[in-house]
């Protein structure tokens, strides 16, 4: 065969893995608009996760982090996990990838202080001058990095050692950077906790200058306290507001609020009734779009917990209809129609599971799982609604990844079939 032929037969069967690969990307992300149970853990868990993230570089590269101090490690969008680093008992309560080191992950854990990894999550070292902190939120702002511990803020210059950075009497819960009004300014640092040993109405505090000096945000109106809100859960950057300015989200214990003229007015989100008034325990924009917001609440001990998605800013929602409405933590990847890993714990039975959802701005359908047995980070697969399923290629052809698979097939059948109609033509001649 000249080299010629064997050139193009490489080429012809590299277009056919390429087909595959996508198709098996597709499936991965799994159907649009639809919830898929994740794979499981491969520990029985009955405490909630607080910890999840999705690597910025790869939407299939998903961490997640359990209250046994054990990270986990998916390279398929979450179909499979593999254990990548157990802190010696120490729970894991937040996880974040450093957008200014590629491959560079913080992890906080309670009582066991940071630990970083600078190969994408296979290896752990402990942080110096994080020791015995109880950290639960991360934030990167001009090359540095920004810890929420109980005992304040700690900061990290180009991934050396952590240092104290104010606000000593706050235990901070979260953090969350504002983008500057103009390109000569510094972003703005906003830290938020659920304790203090101040005279804070409310802990909610900015800094200008990277967290060298914080200032109260007002939060008190003619009403009082911000919704008579006690704790501010997270925070996040809204949209645009006044003057090019960064409109401020805080999930608080009795909603979610925005401000954008820096805490002088607040303005309750309801999204049309939608948002519920109790615990939020997560905030999240699509990285590519940023009018796309998500708001996740455990229902804080009710049954009015649940994901919801807003394409306008925040003046409306609507529900994402998660399989267990008790979400605990949640992560989205940067596609420009994302993937959702969601983590969500039922306090009945302490059942524990995680799930996908590829959001395509569709209806939202899903799986009507039976409830995962107490302890199970794994939730159950059930029958289709329109009967019971088969084994084996049957049951395979029913499932709503059938397309991407038979899309795949369908691909490489006519690679193959170009490439045997070469050679042949190759012998003809």
């Amino acid at each position: 065969m000249s080299p010629h032929l064997v050139r193009l037969v490489a080429t012809f069967f590299a277009l056919g893995y390429a087909a595959v690969a996508a198709s098996l990307m597709a499936l991965a992300a799994g159907p649009d608009n639809t919830w898929t149970a994740a794979g499981a853990l491969g520990e029985k868990l009955n405490s909630p996760v607080f910890a999840l993230a999705a690597d910025p570089a790869d939407d299939r590269r998903m961490l997640a982090g359990t209250a046994t101090g054990t990270i986990y490690l998916s390279s398929d969008g979450g179909a499979s996990w593999k254990p990548a680093w157990k802190s010696s008992g120490h729970a894991v309560l937040a996880l974040a990838f450093d957008p200014a080191r590629q491959g560079s992950i913080l992890a906080g854990t309670r009582g066991g202080g940071i630990w970083r990894s600078v190969d994408g999550g296979l290896s752990w070292q402990s942080q110096q001058g994080s020791e015995g902190r109880s950290v639960r939120a991360f934030a990167f702002l001009n090359g540095g990095a920004l810890a929420a511990s109980d005992e304040g803020v700690l900061t990290s210059r180009e991934g050396g050692p952590w240092s104290r950075a104010g606000l000593l009497q706050v235990r901070v819960s979260t953090l969350a950077v504002l983008p500057p009004s103009d390109a000569a300014a510094n972003g703005t640092v906003v830290a938020g906790g659920d304790a203090t040993q101040g005279t804070e109405p409310l802990p909610l505090f900015s800094s200008a200058d990277g967290g060298q000096t914080w200032a109260a945000v007002p939060v008190t109106g003619p009403t009082g306290v911000v919704g008579g809100s006690s704790m501010v859960a997270v925070l996040a950057g809204g949209p645009p507001a006044r003057q090019g300015a960064r409109a401020l989200l805080m999930g608080t214990n009795t909603g979610l609020f925005m401000t954008g003229d820096h805490g002088a007015s607040w303005q309750q989100l309801t999204g049309g009734g939608a948002l519920p008034g109790t615990d939020v325990t997560a905030l999240a924009m699509s990285p590519r779009r940023p009018d796309r917001l998500y708001v996740a609440s455990d229902g804080g001990g009710s049954a009015q917990g649940g994901l919801w998605v807003s394409s306008d800013g925040g003046a409306h929602f609507a529900s994402l209809a998660p399989p267990m409405a008790e979400v605990t933590a949640l992560a989205v990847t940067g596609a420009a129609a994302p993937t959702l890993m969601v983590a969500t714990f039922r306090p009945t039975d302490h059942a524990v599971a995680l799930w996908t959802y590829h959001d395509a701005g569709g209806q939202p359908r899903g799986p009507a799982p039976s409830p995962p047995s107490p302890g199970n980070s794994a939730p159950a697969r059930t029958s289709s609604s329109t009967g019971a399923r088969g084994s084996g290629w049957t049951e395979l052809l029913t499932e709503p990844e059938a397309p991407y698979l038979a899309m795949g097939a369908g691909a490489l059948a006519v690679v193959l079939f170009a490439a045997v109609a070469y050679l042949r033509r190759g012998r003809q001649l």
